[in-house]
């Protein structure tokens, strides 16, 4: 008999528990933003850079109940005090753009990875950029990534003092 009621409570608290992590991924679900850029960083190089340089830019981050549409880059200017310029930017048509004179010769690829989320799905990506339109003389400049899905949603991330062109 007290095998029979373990046996039971078991099987009660298994479901139980199973039941309230189903309900805890839905809510969390419903918080989570549409689309998240959170991560930005280089791939292996360090600067000062020259303008003729390319580097590789790594970016992160996740998409909710959407589906991925385009990606821009933007480089501003990291002025001590004043607000920052646009100096050039970069629209890509989809998130696997190979370079071309359409996208002043920089690339993207993405990589969408699958999350215990049904509806979620994480992404790491590369940009190729060139640097050639950035002036130099030991200026430094803002990168500014931004991902928007085919409903136009947007999510950005960027960090300021990226690169300091010589």
């Amino acid at each position: 008999m007290k095998k029979i009621l373990l046996v039971s409570f078991v099987l009660v608290a298994l479901f139980a528990c199973t039941k309230n992590n189903d309900n805890v991924k839905a809510e969390l679900e419903k918080a989570l933003p549409t689309i998240a850029l959170n991560s930005l960083g280089l791939v292996q190089q360090t600067g000062p850079f020259n303008q003729s340089d390319v580097i590789q830019v790594t970016f992160g981050g996740s998409i909710t109940k959407a589906e991925p549409g385009t990606v821009d880059f933007a480089w501003y200017t990291a002025p001590s005090s004043g607000a920052p310029e646009l100096v050039d930017s970069v629209h890509f048509n989809s998130w696997k753009e190979d370079a071309g004179s359409a996208n002043g010769n920089n690339s993207v690829n993405t990589t969408f990875i699958g999350t215990t989320y049904p509806n979620t799905t994480a992404f790491s990506g590369n940009l190729n950029l060139k640097l050639a339109k950035l002036p130099g003389g030991s200026k430094s400049y803002t990168l500014k990534v931004y991902g928007r899905t085919k409903d136009n949603e947007v999510g950005s991330v960027s960090v300021t003092k990226f690169v300091t062109i010589k």
